[in-house]
């Protein structure tokens, strides 16, 4: 049983306290029979220690109901959140009604909650009906529970998106003014001839270097507005990627040098070829080596290395420098967001590279990843790409053929345009795989039963049942069958941060946003699948 299968089932038990002869043996037994799941306690400070763990009904009898144990229990009762209305049944020693002696407290706990009084003796079926239908109103309360805590967070999720962008906002005004500034002043000395033919270069190299700040500023809005619309694109090829690591470090070299930072590289020319945008992948490497330089004081060191990890190229830039705090750390790859967005921070830019960066890698089929142990300590951001399969006759030994990098995967595809499903069947069926497509998560799941798939591709917004809940439903059904999980790409329009970071909480290895490109479709199914190359 998982934590979630268990903290369910302690939701939905009943709490019985019935101290005296056999009543909560017998009431166990009766409850138990029809297949509910019943505890037993021994006396008030234990049902209210039930409660605070978890509980779907109290069952007490009148004789348990002690003025200090009947206060104590209709306090409790009585400081419930206002989702809670947690469902007692009260069990009285005669149908005339409860004692004198145990009246005041009946009524006390009747004013302060959900309470249902049955006389003894209570029939079994009584008692089952009684308790289901006490545990259907509870039902009703955790889905209200669930709602309000859905609703604050979407409202918390809300809040901080629209800081992030306010803050955002702010810094794209102070990163552009600085280098503005500084081309206008130089700029208006220059024209006003109040410049000394010595001081000439410096004005003309502070103008180049602004200017070619405000470019890269520039450039960097302009790749997100292309992700925020899904024209960001990627012209893939086969490429070691060596000349591409080689222009980076070059690029970054003056960088480190002018900081005192050491710069090293560990380049394996023998790892072999990836799909990949050269230029598009010396961005990605340009940006995580300046970051790292950027972050790593004088005398630290910064280090490039390219190998080979499984059926994956992994590029790793590690440096001594600043590290990551532990809390900013799941947020570093987010738009917006930057460690220190306060006027007084030491380091300018917008804090959009390493979503560029992340952005660009999923466009390769690959994946990015950042590790530190904290401020101070450093920090380690990893790309991974799949490597090209050579298994497959030389392409130069059949020039007529296409290629076709999926055969022999077996894709399930769920999506509920009938046009859109087309269109990706017709890609994947190009490249060579053999696709089976519905239209409906109840359809997927009877598909998954008939035969399992290499890799499924999950449309997200589907009506009557989404994508999130289908794969939450398959990974369980998974996991209760000790099956191995089916790797799943998520396919959406959806397209903000906590949009992926949903999809991959459910389960998906990766969020592909609309409108998607066939070369990236067909790239990401091949690293899911690891299907071998042929033609």
């Amino acid at each position: 049983m998982t934590a979630s299968e268990a903290d369910a089932a302690l939701a939905e038990r009943v709490a019985v306290l019935a101290p005296f002869g056999r009543d909560a043996a017998v009431v166990e037994r009766v409850l138990v029979g029809a297949g509910l799941r019943a505890t037993t306690v021994a006396d008030v400070a234990a049902l209210l220690a039930v409660q605070g763990a978890g509980v779907g009904v109290m069952m007490i009898v009148e004789e348990a109901l002690t003025p200090p144990h009947a206060a104590a229990l209709a306090a409790a009762l009585a400081a419930q959140p206002a989702w809670s209305d947690l469902p007692v049944l009260l069990l009285l020693a005669d149908v005339d009604g409860p004692t004198p002696a145990a009246a005041p407290q009946v009524a006390a706990l009747c004013s302060a909650g959900n309470v249902t009084v049955l006389a003894r003796p209570v029939a079994g079926l009584t008692l089952v009906t009684a308790v289901q239908s006490a545990l259907r109103a509870r039902r009703r309360q955790y889905e209200v529970r669930d709602l309000i805590f859905r609703e604050r967070a979407a409202r918390e999720e809300a809040e901080t998106a629209t800081r992030l962008k306010d803050e955002f906002l702010a810094t794209v005004s102070h990163e552009l003014r600085t280098p503005l500034n500084t081309i206008m002043l130089w700029g208006q000395l220059l024209a006003g001839g109040r410049v000394k033919p010595p001081d000439m270069p410096r004005a003309l190299r502070a103008i180049e270097t602004s200017a070619r700040a405000q470019s890269l500023l520039i450039e960097d809005l302009l790749d997100v507005a292309r992700m925020l619309s899904g024209k960001l694109r990627v012209q893939l090829r086969e490429d070691s990627l060596l000349p591409a690591a080689q222009a980076a470090l070059e690029v970054v070299r003056p960088m480190a040098q002018a900081k005192s930072v050491r710069l090293d590289a560990q380049l394996d020319p023998s790892v072999g070829p990836v799909l990949a945008d050269p230029d598009r992948m010396q961005q990605v490497l340009w940006n995580l080596l300046s970051n790292a330089v950027k972050f790593t004081p004088a005398g630290g060191s910064v280090t490039l290395s390219l190998t080979r990890d499984g059926d994956d190229m992994a590029l790793r830039v590690a440096d001594t420098g600043a590290g990551i705090r532990r809390d900013f750390l799941p947020h570093v790859f987010d738009r917006f967001r930057q460690a220190d967005p306060t006027t007084t921070r030491a380091h300018g830019g917008l804090g959009l590279g390493l979503a560029i960066v992340r952005q660009l890698v999923e466009l390769h089929a690959g994946s990015v990843t950042a590790e530190s142990p904290g401020e101070g300590a450093g920090s380690v951001f990893t790309v991974r790409l799949p490597l090209v399969d050579r298994r497959a006759p030389p392409a130069a030994s059949r020039p007529s053929a296409p290629a076709r990098p999926l055969i022999g995967v077996r894709a399930l595809l769920v999506e509920d345009d009938p046009d859109t499903r087309r269109a990706l069947c017709l890609v994947l069926e190009d490249a060579g795989a053999e696709v089976t497509s519905v239209a409906s998560a109840p359809a997927a799941r009877a598909a998954l039963d008939a035969a399992r798939p290499d890799v499924l591709l999950c449309d997200i917004g589907m009506p009557g049942e989404d994508g999130y809940a289908l794969l939450r439903s398959v990974r369980a059904h998974e996991q209760s069958a000790g099956d191995r999980p089916v790797p799943a790409a998520a396919l959406t329009a959806y397209t903000r941060d906590e949009d992926r970071r949903r999809a991959l909480a459910c389960g998906f290895q990766t969020h592909l946003a609309k409108p998607i490109e066939p070369d990236l479709l067909v790239a990401t199914v091949r690293a899911l699948a690891r299907a071998p190359r042929a033609a």
